[in-house]
């Protein structure tokens, strides 16, 4: 079935559009990482993505997404270490979080291990909680690790 789904006509061209799509990237960026389906120029950042689109996204839905207009979804480093580490927090838990020595390490750590990049680069974006300098293409990669770890929660919430 997936063979004969990926030697059909047109199915290169579904292919670039969703992750196009999905992404937020032109597709003529898409067509430049090989032939589909291995797409073996890929950037690291874009497989990350692509791992937690499929965590965070039903097949469905990515149909859904492939026959419609769609943004890809973007989130902060702000509003992403809001909901992972403070949410859920007291106002005044908040502040003794964030006053501490360790927070700094543990956000960067955090975003280190989720966008799966150096601590290094993360820091070259600014020395602030906003990290003004995040590409966009990495907000897109938080946005749909929130999405994962949301979906993951009330998966375990229900059993």
């Amino acid at each position: 079935m997936i063979l004969e789904e990926e030697i059909s006509f047109g199915y290169s061209a579904k292919c670039v559009n969703l992750l196009s799509k999905v992404l937020g990237i032109q597709k003529k960026t898409v067509r430049g990482w090989g032939d589909n389906p291995n797409f073996e120029d890929m950037p690291q950042h874009a497989r990350t993505t692509c791992g937690y689109i499929q965590a965070a996204l039903s097949p469905e839905i990515l149909k859904r997404i492939a026959s419609s207009e769609y943004v890809a979804p973007r989130v902060t480093a702000n509003q992403f270490i809001n909901e992972m580490l403070l949410k859920g927090s007291s106002h005044s838990e908040r502040l003794k979080i964030v006053s501490s020595t360790k927070f700094r390490g543990q956000y960067l750590t955090l975003l280190s291990e989720t966008l799966t990049i150096s601590k290094r680069t993360i820091y070259e974006w600014g020395r602030d909680i906003e990290l003004p300098k995040m590409p966009i293409y990495h907000q897109h990669t938080l946005a749909y690790a929130l999405a994962a770890y949301r979906k993951k929660q009330q998966q375990s919430i229900a059993a």
